[in-house]
């Protein structure tokens, strides 16, 4: 039995009406710094200065632990490493942005604010925070499969909640009311078809309000061939890419797509910026070596939670076999011979006004739709 969902317990960005379609802030590369410097942590703290027991219960496997209700939807682990892991990655994103925690111009709504928002996939939750007391007179909801832990009081406008976003009743109007304003940050590898996510979205906004997604491509580049094809962090990345799409069927590529698929859902307006970060330290302008520094950091803490499960139930390796493959990812993801980078993409786009003309791009006839949505109630992709 799905648990009662009520209760579940910087600076304003300017109007980006003025951007084009697409906003790439990588056009420029990424200068290498050649005396490969190396940051204190000094600089980076310089720069980013209810429920039943039943849905509280952990799942033990790999060594780490796993959410119990709904076991396999969410593939990656929810104990306290992960907690950390996740609370640094905010931080590291946040920085990325400028402070920022939104693009979407929400300044734009009748009460240039939203009434009710939504995070889908609120995680650690202090996203959340963040919105309530940017905006107190908003109702602040997030959802997630793991209970919140180990945040400070929550603000009074601010609900964290477990929920399945999944299940069908998202289609509609799942609690009755709309929302002005929807988010989504790093849902690669979790949905079978991130498109049933953005519909649904779509599907609970107030006609004039916005949806969101701020999520990384998990693939790995590189400008100047410093990459060598046998590079352990690039083979990983391969593999990865090759068990959730082929084998799990839970992609993780899909931030290039967002935007194409936010205008098939219905959405106007829709925008595109794309942002840099490099994997580790060999950039030279000390805010990207930053990003870098951080950036090595947090993955080598998630590099296990994210290759047992998804290793595992693709070809069956042991944990030991996996730990031994990941030894040499470590190791390189702290080379600074090579100057690779991922990409980060935020996409947001308005749901038409009443009256106002719909989207000009037609869904595919594969768009899936309640009655083909395999991401319901009774899936357990365990």
């Amino acid at each position: 039995m799905a648990p009662m969902q009520r209760p579940r317990p910087l600076s304003a960005t300017t109007d980006l009406t003025d951007l084009t379609d697409h906003t790439d802030r990588t056009s420029q590369a990424i200068e290498v710094d050649p005396d490969s410097r190396s940051l204190s942590s000094a600089d980076f703290e310089a720069e980013t200065q209810s429920l039943t027991p039943s849905v509280r219960d952990v799942l033990h496997e790999y060594g780490r632990t796993y959410q119990k209700w709904k076991v396999g939807a969410y593939p990656f682990p929810n104990d306290d490493l992960e907690n950390e892991r996740l609370k640094l990655q905010h931080i590291i994103i946040r920085a990325l942005f400028n402070g920022r925690n939104w693009f979407a111009p929400i300044n734009r709504l009748p009460q240039r604010r939203p009434r009710r928002l939504l995070d889908i996939g609120c995680g650690t939750g202090h996203w959340c925070h963040e919105m309530a007391k940017e905006f107190p007179r908003t109702r602040v909801e997030g959802i997630d499969l793991t209970p919140t832990k180990g945040l400070a009081r929550s603000p009074d406008n601010c609900h964290l909640m477990i929920d399945d976003i999944r299940h069908k009743m998202w289609w509609g109007l799942a609690n009755g009311y709309t929302y002005d304003y929807i988010h989504t940050r790093m849902s690669l590898g979790i949905f079978h078809d991130f498109r049933e996510i953005i519909q649904k979205g779509f599907n609970n906004l107030e006609p004039g309000g916005w949806m969101e997604s701020q999520e990384l491509d998990s693939k790995v580049y590189c400008d100047d061939g410093t990459m060598p094809e046998n590079w352990p962090l690039l083979e990983w990345s391969k593999d990865q890419d090759d068990a959730a799409t082929n084998h799990l069927e839970t992609p993780l590529r899909i931030a290039n797509k967002l935007k194409r698929w936010y205008e098939q859902a219905g959405f106007v307006e829709v925008k595109e910026e794309v942002f840099h970060i490099p994997i580790n330290e060999w950039a030279k302008e000390d805010r990207l070596k930053m990003f870098g520094k951080f950036m090595a950091q947090n993955m080598q803490a998630g590099l296990y939670g994210w290759s047992v499960n998804y290793f595992n139930r693709a070809w069956g390796w042991t944990e030991s076999e996996i730990r031994v493959k990941l030894a040499r990812v470590h190791n390189s993801l702290f080379d600074k011979t090579v100057h690779a980078y991922y990409k980060v993409y935020v996409v947001y786009g308005r749901k038409p006004r009443i009256g106002e003309a719909p989207s000009q791009v037609p869904k595919p006839d594969h768009w899936p739709t309640e009655h083909t949505s395999r991401n319901d109630d009774a899936d357990n992709a365990c």
